[in-house]
């Protein structure tokens, strides 16, 4: 599971820098957290642009549960395809969700957190939707790798740098994406 993730903490990743100042002129009506970002907060995402590429947006976190008064913000990438809630929207609209790391805790309440091992940004896999006039997305999870499996027994999918426009254009390639193996990430305690 993937409930916290952090963006424009402290780094200064030039990814990061560009996609501040794409969002600054962009959406600058939008408050967009520094830090950490939690669900039901805007954030900062990627989606397909008009012709290639990708194009910074900004969204809410997570769909409404229509069943109670929570928010759905994780979507298991295993049941996708058979998930009325996510189907439509894994077809056709997949996003990218940039962050310096994302967060879990163990049982006893021990705060970890995991990020690429080049210091870079890492691509949290997204789908979204449209709800009446603002789009949501929620973050796509998987069994984890056995650094995240020593925390907790799921972790965000992890879309590589140089994958990013095969898992917004291809769904073919989508598919094979979220059973790859994720790029190598490095953990540590935060509490």
């Amino acid at each position: 599971m993937c409930g916290r993730y952090t963006l424009f903490s402290h780094k200064t990743d030039p990814e990061a820098q560009r996609l501040w100042q794409a969002l600054t002129n962009t959406a600058p009506a939008v408050h967009v957290p520094k830090g950490d970002i939690a669900p039901s907060e805007y954030a900062p995402i990627y989606v397909a642009g008009d012709k290639n590429g990708r194009t910074a947006t900004v969204m809410k976190w997570g769909y409404p549960n229509p069943r109670r008064k929570t928010l759905i913000i994780n979507a298991r990438s295993e049941t996708l395809l058979q998930k009325e809630t996510f189907r439509e929207d894994f077809l056709n609209r997949r996003c990218l969700v940039p962050a310096e790391g994302f967060y879990e805790w163990t049982p006893e309440k021990k705060l970890f957190v995991f990020e690429g091992s080049d210091s870079s940004l890492i691509y949290l896999a997204g789908i979204y939707r449209k709800a009446g006039d603002r789009r949501e997305f929620v973050i796509l999870t998987r069994e984890p790798v056995s650094l995240v499996a020593e925390i907790h027994n799921r972790m965000p999918v992890i879309i590589p740098e140089d994958q990013a426009e095969a898992w917004l254009y291809d769904t073919n390639a989508a598919l094979e994406l979220i059973r790859a193996a994720p790029p190598e990430l490095v953990r540590r305690c935060v509490k």
